[in-house]
């Protein structure tokens, strides 16, 4: 399954946060701030703590807030277990036992994340004190684009696998560089981080073969997210980005439609659950950070509120 290569043992600069010790696995987390209840930001697939800025901390002007790299992401250790929502969850458990974390937290998802805050949600609601899921992938989206577009979907996407296992094989020799993945990396984070990222990209066969293996189980890791049913009535937000960002040609409209109209739905699993769009791309947190912390806030508002 995965080419286990420890982070440590990697050409990739100094960690951000703290490296915490999972079973023998080494996770990297990152704390910034002070208060309760704590906001655990989930990253997207590709996602790493480094992303998180400077979102993390205008945050963190509020609350204590934790970023983590989930295993095989930057400077986290990668896991042989397979790459589903389920495990994932799982991990974030034994991440949040080994450091002791007992308070209920609140979650922020990101994209990839919001399976795995959903499942860590249902399995464990004494746990979490609210959800926010923030553009993130609907359970059901992959499966509606395979059926919906048999011929095109799934070629893309198994061209797109064969790519990122190039990548990874490459990353282990040492021999990806960046012309080779220029289209992986935007203008934006180029700009923020520079060589940082690059280097967390280049120099890790660990970042590419998580990503792949987490696109092989992605029909698994949706059918386990849809098994959970309701979360109840816990305090709930889905955010929406609703400035398109899939193309211009009818294809890929559709593609972000069907994205954007699958989340709606996502607020109905609690009670409590409510929709907020936001005009941004996918990346909400970097385009409009204080959208997002006023959705954090409003949570934390209700939370205390329930508490009185």
């Amino acid at each position: 399954m995965l080419r286990l290569v420890p982070a440590a043992s990697l050409d990739l600069g100094q960690p951000l946060g703290e490296i915490v010790d999972v079973g023998g696995r080494a996770a990297h987390v990152v704390e910034m701030g002070k208060g309760r209840p704590t906001v655990w930001l989930e990253n997207g697939w590709l996602g790493t703590t480094l992303g998180w800025e400077p979102f993390q901390g205008m945050l963190a002007a509020h609350t204590r807030v934790c970023a983590y790299d989930r295993a095989g992401i930057a400077w986290s250790d990668p896991s042989d277990s397979y790459r589903t929502a389920q495990n994932e969850a799982e991990e974030f458990r034994a991440l949040l036992d080994a450091r002791g974390e007992d308070d209920p937290v609140i979650l922020l998802a990101w994209s990839g994340g919001g399976p795995v805050a959903q499942i860590f949600a249902a399995d464990y609601p004494e746990r979490v004190a609210g959800l926010i899921l923030m553009d993130a992938i609907p359970p059901g989206y992959d499966l509606w684009a395979t059926q919906t577009y048999p011929a095109r979907y799934p070629r893309e996407w198994q061209d797109r696998l064969e790519d990122i296992r190039s990548f990874a094989q490459r990353a282990a020799k040492g021999t990806l560089r960046e012309s080779d993945i220029v289209g992986w990396i935007t203008p934006e984070t180029a700009a923020r981080h520079g060589g940082r990222y690059k280097k967390l990209l280049l120099n890790n066969p660990n970042f590419w073969w998580t990503y792949y293996w987490q696109n092989q189980y992605i029909f698994a890791s949706g059918a386990q997210v849809q098994s959970k049913g309701s979360l109840g009535d816990l305090p709930l937000r889905v955010i929406v980005a609703t400035a398109g960002e899939r193309g211009d040609d009818a294809y890929r409209r559709s593609l972000g439609e069907m994205w954007r109209a699958m989340q709606y739905p996502q607020a109905r699993l609690s009670s409590r659950g409510r929709v907020v769009p936001v005009a941004a791309r996918h990346a909400v947190f970097r385009e409009q950070p204080q959208a997002v912390i006023d959705v954090v806030l409003d949570l934390l508002a209700e939370i205390e509120g329930n508490c009185l």
